[in-house]
């Protein structure tokens, strides 16, 4: 039977992180890597192993690069610690591990949860997430979505993982400041630019897309919040393209002063 190591990235994730790991303190090795939480993640870690390691945050990609790097197992499961297995997605397993699946790398369909409720329609949707790699068989590479190069064939695992990121609106929105701005920073390395006129609408399409082309409204009064929050999540990252490569204007502060002293109206 293959040996399964489950390599989950923390960061001061005290309220999620106990239901991401008791479902999976069934595999042969947890390796945890934290970014120096100051809450008590690692003291809930360590309740489910020994493998625990600190190292500064340097993004998904490189935080799970460490993990392989500290998994001794033949396959790797990458978890984050707001991530769930379903019991399905727990047998699924359990019963590739018995044999020799053959694929070296597998996605994972997520379904991501919004104020505490399943979205299972809108732009997200399907979503396939790289999670589990034999390994030795590839390695991770990206920014704000970060995902698997694999040297082998790429499979696909349909039972559920659960997603439950975003439990409040404060939650969501302090989450996608860091996002858009890795995301708005990788398409400018790409030489992505962004007028004003695509600021403005692009959010507005994207809302549009995801409550009624992607059927987001089937998700009810929910499905259209979240897409609502999917037009922000457009409109954030843009006008950071937008800053990151418009031309800066000068300081108001650095305009002639020297007729200062006129009167002001």
């Amino acid at each position: 039977m293959n040996r399964l190591s489950v390599v989950v990235i923390t960061l001061n994730e005290e309220k999620k992180l106990r239901r991401c790991l008791e479902l999976v303190r069934w595999a042969d090795e947890i390796v945890v890597v934290d970014s120096f939480s100051t809450d008590k993640t690692t003291d809930i870690a360590a309740e489910y192993t020994d493998r625990i390691y600190r190292h500064p945050w340097q993004g998904f990609a490189r935080q799970r690069t460490l993990g392989m790097e500290y998994a001794t197992g033949d396959w790797i499961l990458f978890l984050d610690a707001d991530e769930y297995l379903t019991d399905g997605l727990n047998a699924r397993l359990r019963k590739m591990l018995e044999t020799d699946p053959p694929c070296d790398g597998y996605k994972i369909h997520r379904v991501e949860h919004f104020l505490g409720y399943p979205i299972r329609h809108g732009t997200l949707n399907p979503s396939y997430q790289p999670r589990l790699l034999r390994r030795g068989k590839g390695y991770w590479t990206g920014g704000a979505h970060a995902h698997i190069e694999v040297e082998g064939e790429m499979g696909l695992l349909h039972e559920d993982l659960y997603h439950d990121s975003h439990n409040t609106i404060s939650d969501f929105i302090s989450r996608i400041d860091y996002y858009t701005t890795v995301d708005a920073e990788d398409r400018v390395r790409q030489g992505q630019r962004a007028g004003r006129a695509r600021v403005v609408f692009s959010p507005i399409g994207m809302a549009w897309k995801c409550f009624i082309v992607k059927q987001g409204y089937r998700d009810g009064y929910i499905g259209l919040l979240f897409s609502l929050c999917m037009g922000l999540y457009s409109f954030l990252r843009l006008v950071k393209v937008w800053q990151m490569t418009c031309p800066k204007p000068g300081s108001a502060y650095d305009a002639d002063t020297s007729t200062s002293d006129q009167p002001i109206a």
